[in-house]
């Protein structure tokens, strides 16, 4: 065989295999199935079949809070109820715009709602952000931090007020995730 015919059958290869799926993603069930609300969450982004993948164990409590964590494949998920009787934080690696990012998401805040929110990260990426233009009960934000490295991020909703801004029900419970 000719090195040129050799060499488009290795770049075949290599793009075939590019496109196999991920392993959660042919699996017909996971060890684990999660439930309650983060059960439900679990299952609204794909269930099985969902980018954050397969839980890695069962949800367990947080100390020193109200709420729960479950670790996942590809990141976290937690019920973090002191913001909201529903409020789930999320956190995943994912392929968005075409680069390897970190996915915060959070919501609903239902009852509460809020004039913006501000998101500590830390770990792999540090800094506390201002997001203002976010629906006013819950949220997205994709976070670049290069490979291989995990950020934990937490979210509290605030209202703007004249004399001096509130962010009455705190922080949420932490989530992380370790991008690809």
């Amino acid at each position: 065989m000719s090195r040129r015919a050799f060499a488009t059958l290795g770049i075949a290869a290599v793009i075939t295999a590019g496109l196999a799926a991920p392993a959660s993603a042919t699996t017909a069930s996971c060890a684990v199935q999660p439930y309650g609300l983060i059960g439900d969450y679990w299952r609204s982004l794909g269930g099985e079949n969902a980018i954050i993948g397969c839980a890695t164990g069962t949800e367990n409590g947080v100390p020193n809070r109200n709420g729960r964590r479950q670790n996942f494949d590809d990141g976290q998920i937690a019920w973090s109820p002191d913001q909201g009787p529903k409020m789930m934080v999320a956190a995943y690696s994912a392929k968005v715009g075409g680069r390897n990012g970190l996915v915060f998401r959070w919501g609903p805040t239902t009852p509460f709602n809020y004039d913006y929110f501000k998101v500590t990260l830390s770990g792999g990426l540090r800094g506390t952000m201002t997001l203002k233009n976010q629906p006013r009960t819950n949220g997205r934000l994709v976070v670049y931090p290069g490979a291989g490295k995990r950020v934990s991020f937490t979210i509290m909703g605030c209202d703007s007020k004249f004399t001096g801004d509130t962010c009455r029900q705190g922080w949420t419970i932490w989530v992380a995730a370790t991008s690809s």
